[in-house]
C-alpha cells in the first residue's frame, strides 16, 4: 500500500492559525450539515477555513479558490463531492483531507477514512498521507477522468436507472438509499443479457460474453460493493472486475445476502493491469457516479478507434490525509 508513514503536523502555535479551504456540499446524505458548524469545529481546532459551498458551479468556485488554498483542501461532501475536489487537486503540491457525509463514501470508506467529524479533525495532526491516483477514459470524441471506476454492463445501468428508480423511488423501492440501490442492482443482475465484449489488458486478449466490465481504482463500487478487495489507490494499475454468466449466481447471492443484512464476502474475476482497451462507445459508459458526459469531456491526445475506449491512470494524484485509527 502507497503509505507514507509520517506525522503531518499542521498547527503551529496557538497564536497562529493554518490556513485552509473547506469545500462543503451542504445537500451530501441524508442530513443536512451547516456550514458554520463546520467552521466552527475547524476553528476551534486551530484551522483558519475559507469555505466553498453548494453544487452549482463548484468547478468555477474551486479553480479560483485554488489559486491560494492555504496548506490544505477539507472536503465535507460525498463521494461526487471528494471526486471533483481530487480531479482538480491533482498534480498539485497541497494535500486533501474528507470529512465523509455522503451516502456511499465510497472514496472515505477505501482509504479508511471513518469517524465523527471532531476526531477526524483532531486526526489530521499526526495523519498518514494516502496517495490517490486519478484513472481516464479515453473514446472517439475526448476524455473522462474518474476516480472510483469506470466500466460497461451492470453498474453502468445502475448509474443509468438509478436516478430515477433509487432515488425517485418510482419502482416501489424500500430501505435507505444503500438498500434501494442494492435491491435496484439486483433486479438489474437478474435481467441484464450478457454481451460480447473485445478486452484487451496490457496485450492479453480477454474478449468474451460479459455482463458486467469494470476497471476499478478502489476496492468499493455503487452501494459499497467491495467488488475489488485487493485494489491500492496509490499504485500504477487498475483491477480489471469482470462478470460473466458464470459468475450472475455468485452475485446475486451476495445481494441477497446485503439486503437480508448479513456478511456477504463477493469474490469475482479479478486481474490487474496498466492499459485496457474495451469495444464499447461512449454511451455504453458509466464514469464514477454518471452517464459519460460529452461535455465533461475533455480533448485527448491520443483517440482510440471507433468502437473503443481506452481505461488507464494518469501520472498525476492527489495526497489524502489519514487519520490514526486509536487503539482501545
Amino acid at each position: 500500500m502507497n503509505v507514507r508513514a509520517v506525522d503531518v503536523q499542521f498547527t503551529r502555535s496557538n497564536e497562529e492559525s493554518v490556513r485552509i479551504t473547506l469545500v462543503h456540499n451542504p445537500a451530501a446524505g441524508d442530513e443536512l450539515h451547516e456550514g458554520d458548524d463546520l467552521l466552527e469545529e475547524l476553528a476551534e481546532a486551530g484551522y483558519e477555513a475559507r469555505l466553498v459551498a453548494g453544487k452549482k458551479k463548484l468547478e468555477k468556485k474551486l479553480d479560483e479558490a485554488l489559486e491560494d488554498a492555504g496548506e490544505l483542501v477539507v472536503v465535507a461532501a460525498g463521494d461526487g463531492g471528494v471526486r471533483r475536489v481530487a480531479l482538480a487537486l491533482a498534480g498539485r503540491d497541497v494535500p486533501m483531507a474528507i470529512l465523509p457525509i455522503g451516502t456511499a463514501n465510497n472514496i472515505a470508506k477505501s482509504l479508511g477514512v471513518s469517524g465523527a467529524v471532531r476526531e477526524l479533525v483532531a486526526g489530521w495532526r499526526r495523519a498518514k498521507r494516502r496517495k490517490l491516483r486519478i484513472g481516464s477514459v479515453a473514446a472517439r470524441g475526448g476524455a473522462m477522468r474518474f476516480v472510483e471506476s469506470a466500466g460497461v454492463g451492470l453498474f453502468a445501468e445502475l448509474v443509468t436507472r438509478g436516478g430515477e428508480e433509487a432515488q425517485g423511488n418510482s419502482a416501489g423501492l424500500t430501505g435507505n438509499p444503500i438498500d434501494r440501490a442494492l435491491a435496484l442492482l439486483q433486479r438489474i443482475v437478474s435481467e441484464q443479457e450478457p454481451e460480447f465484449r473485445r478486452l484487451v489488458l496490457d496485450g492479453t486478449d480477454l474478449s468474451g460474453e460479459y455482463l458486467m466490465v469494470e476497471a476499478m481504482n478502489i476496492p468499493l463500487a455503487g452501494p459499497n460493493v467491495q467488488l475489488a478487495p485487493g485494489a491500492d489507490l496509490g499504485d500504477a494499475r487498475l483491477d480489471l472486475v469482470t462478470v460473466s454468466e458464470a459468475e450472475r449466481k455468485r452475485l446475486e447471492e451476495y445481494l441477497r445476502a446485503r439486503l437480508a443484512g448479513e456478511a456477504a464476502p463477493l469474490e469475482l474475476p479479478v486481474r490487474r493491469g496498466r492499459r485496457i482497451q474495451l469495444g464499447a462507445v461512449p454511451d455504453d459508459l458509466h464514469v464514477d457516479d454518471d452517464a459519460w458526459d460529452p461535455e465533461e469531456a475533455e480533448a485527448s491526445a491520443r483517440e482510440p478507434a471507433a468502437g473503443e475506449v481506452t481505461i488507464a491512470l494518469e501520472g498525476g494524484a492527489v495526497e489524502v490525509l489519514v487519520p490514526r485509527q486509536e487503539r482501545t
